[in-house]
């Protein structure tokens, strides 16, 4: 699954790339040229081919985010992987967690349902196809 996440309330998007191909994550690659560098691709396929690495997250040069998961099902590392990516929004927005922890858990909460609406409605998909 590919999709895109937009946020609008901090005026950015993340993409999740969830149980994904090598050739998946290439031909993303060279439709998304404008919002993930070569450097950004080398690092994604490289996790990709790795054993012990379950998901990462990154900050684009684009200013956008990407969440990579080989399992797109496991809570543990889909809500690490959010964290991750509500931690570097917030931040890279000025939003303190000290002071201001409301923020932090409305976009965690939001962008968990938000991830988990897409994923099933893509597992159905792929189940009806069968």
């Amino acid at each position: 699954m590919i999709t895109k996440i937009d946020i609008p309330i901090y005026n950015t998007s993340v993409t999740v790339l969830v149980e994904i191909s090598t050739d998946e994550l290439k031909n993303f690659y060279k439709h998304n040229k404008d919002n993930l560098t070569y450097e950004e691709y080398k690092i994604l396929k490289k996790d990709l081919s790795k054993k012990n690495v379950r998901g990462s997250t990154m900050t684009c040069d684009s200013g956008n985010y990407v969440i990579f998961l080989k399992n797109g099902k496991s809570d543990n590392f889909v809500s690490h992987e959010i964290f991750h990516v509500c931690n570097r929004i917030l931040l890279d927005k000025g939003v303190n967690i000290d002071t201001e922890a409301e923020p932090w858990a409305y976009l965690i909460g939001w962008f968990t349902e938000e991830y988990y609406r897409r994923y099933w409605e893509y597992k159905d998909k792929e189940e009806n196809k069968e």
